[in-house]
């Protein structure tokens, strides 16, 4: 089944098509373009994350955590020390 990459709907119509390839259209979300997925399996929806179960996730960035471990090391060295 051929499916949107962009909302995962399987609602696409061939816009153009010849020697150079075809060109697909959705009705679910506008998307034009030659890129589409074949898949059998219902695609999930992507603004809905896959493992939300009510519960909210918060994305902590790498270099926020690496800086507010130094942190902490530099405030438990000044109060181990007593500096």
């Amino acid at each position: 089944m051929r499916r949107c990459p962009q909302c995962g709907s399987s609602d696409l119509y061939q816009a153009a098509g010849g020697y150079l390839g075809s060109e697909y259209r959705c009705k679910r979300c506008g998307y034009r373009g030659a890129f589409i997925v074949e898949s059998e399996e219902e695609m999930p929806h992507p603004d809905v994350p896959a493992d939300s179960e009510g519960e909210t996730r918060f994305d902590i960035p790498l270099w926020v955590r690496v800086l507010a471990g130094i942190l902490l090391i530099i405030l438990f060295w000044i109060l181990l020390t007593g500096w």
